[in-house]
């Protein structure tokens, strides 16, 4: 897996490809492709300044117990988790506001049918507190 440190190397090369391309298409393949390194080196960051604020999935949930071998795979998977949920907080802002709504009702129903309240409470007050932590572009 990259570091922060690393994606933004790789961005940074694609910022001299992009400087250097030849077509309008090209460009734009180099200026996404440079755009996703760098939001990867922002997620990491939101990540490591974060992590301690972020909720643990219960090892215990369905989805865990699938696994051969849970201890070897709980650390990546918990990442990977991390990463994704990291992705969507900072997107938030530019996914429709009927996926936005798809995905509180997933997350919030996602817990024991008596605990569903106060999760639900809880991701609506994260979201609202944290709705501009998106970096500007």
């Amino acid at each position: 897996m990259f570091t922060a440190q690393q994606y933004r190397a790789e961005a940074a090369r694609y910022e001299g490809f992009l400087a250097a391309a030849q077509s309008p298409a090209e460009a734009a393949e180099y200026r996404g492709l440079k755009q996703s390194y760098a939001l990867h080196a922002d997620n990491l960051d939101w990540v490591a300044a974060n992590g301690s604020k972020t909720v643990i999935s219960d090892p215990h949930d369905p989805p865990f117990r699938r696994r051969r071998n849970p201890d070897a795979a709980d650390a990546e998977q918990e990442n990977i988790l991390r990463c994704l949920g990291a992705a969507v907080i900072l997107n938030l802002n530019t996914i429709p506001t009927k996926l936005q709504r798809a995905l509180f009702e997933a997350a919030s129903s996602t817990q024991a049918q008596g605990q569903a309240a106060p999760l639900k409470n809880a991701l609506a007050k994260f979201l609202h507190d944290h709705k501009d932590d998106a970096p500007k572009q």
